[in-house]
């Protein structure tokens, strides 16, 4: 094989790995990660701020979009539901007593790949007096 030959076939492959498209190297998904932190409202111990901004996508394509789902006793600060899209990666909630919340999180990024399904708990102690 000429030095031009391997040349073009090393171009190539590069290329493809550059656009994530080649069927050499297929684009993954993205994968989903959160931290909850708390007391981030001094009058209010019950609001807690889901920081989803360690979420990663192994292609480095952009995080577009973070579906929320909450267990039935969360109530979301604003809108209020028991899930959500947001295209930022924190999100402020406010758990209507104290106690263990479940939190579930699925990432999608710019090429539309979804992440699996991240479930996490969220455990809110009772305020002080």
């Amino acid at each position: 094989m000429s030095m031009r030959r391997c040349l073009s076939l090393v171009l190539c492959i590069a290329a493809c790995a550059a656009l994530s498209g080649c069927f050499l190297f297929p684009n993954r998904p993205p994968v989903a990660a959160f931290v909850p932190h708390y007391n981030v409202v001094v009058e209010d111990p019950m609001v807690v701020d889901l920081d989803a901004s360690g979420s990663t996508d192994p292609d480095s394509d952009a995080i577009t979009r973070y579906m929320w789902t909450f267990s039935d006793d969360l109530v979301l600060v604003e809108p209020l539901a028991f899930s959500t899209v947001a295209d930022h990666s924190v999100l402020r909630v406010r758990c209507p007593n104290e106690g263990q919340y479940t939190a579930t999180l699925v990432v999608v990024d710019a090429n539309g790949l979804w992440s699996e399904p991240l479930t996490g708990t969220i455990t809110v102690p009772q305020p002080l007096p």
